[in-house]
């Protein structure tokens, strides 16, 4: 079984649920990791397992056949993601939040307000609401809670309450998980040696 490391570094256009601009040290930012396990995978239901403290995010198969493995970051403080089991009921490949976007220009989409909860008063004028980039998105819970690709550094919590993921990882999770994957979240470690 041959393993791919992939280290990619998103975009910082690519956020998602309210990201932190401008209040991380551009000097401490760790990229997210993933790791691609199996080159193929074969035919059959999938799990995902994900540990709010390893801050990682596995893809099995079987009895516990790690096929993928990648960082995520979960809520912050007031924000916490949800523990618990759950089943993915909704998959896009781009979805924007309804609840955390950007007031930009109508005609340029030139972004005026980059984080329209904090705006106080009317929107400006001219602009309109877009919500912020959720790519791959997976959903979780009926609250809003999903999976998706989002900018974060390595070991720090930095969403609103969804699991933001590297694009490369999340890519490879979207493809092979199904509605009705389910979705483990807890807070046990997962187990060592990591394969990142």
């Amino acid at each position: 079984m041959k393993r791919y490391s992939i280290f990619f570094l998103l975009p910082f256009f690519v956020v998602s649920c309210a990201f932190q601009g401008g209040k991380t040290d551009p000097n401490a930012y760790k990229a997210p990791r993933a790791t691609i396990v199996a080159s193929t995978v074969t035919p059959g239901p999938v799990r995902v397992d994900i540990s709010l403290s390893s801050m990682t995010a596995q893809l099995l198969q079987g009895k516990d056949t790690l096929l993928a493995e990648m960082d995520v970051s979960t809520g912050e403080a007031g924000h916490r993601t949800p523990k618990g089991t759950f089943r993915i009921t909704e998959k896009m490949s781009l979805k924007r939040s309804n609840r955390y976007g950007q007031y930009v220009k109508k005609d340029t989409r030139e972004v005026v307000v980059a984080r329209h909860w904090e705006h106080k008063g009317p929107k400006p004028a001219g602009t309109v609401y877009q919500g912020i980039a959720m790519p791959f998105w997976m959903r979780l819970t009926a609250g809003g809670v999903g999976m998706h690709v989002g900018q974060f550094s390595r070991g720090v919590t930095t969403s609103k309450g969804c699991i933001r993921c590297p694009e490369e990882g999340q890519t490879f999770f979207y493809q092979h998980c199904r509605i009705g994957t389910p979705v483990k979240i807890h807070e046990g470690p997962h187990p060592l040696p990591s394969v990142l």
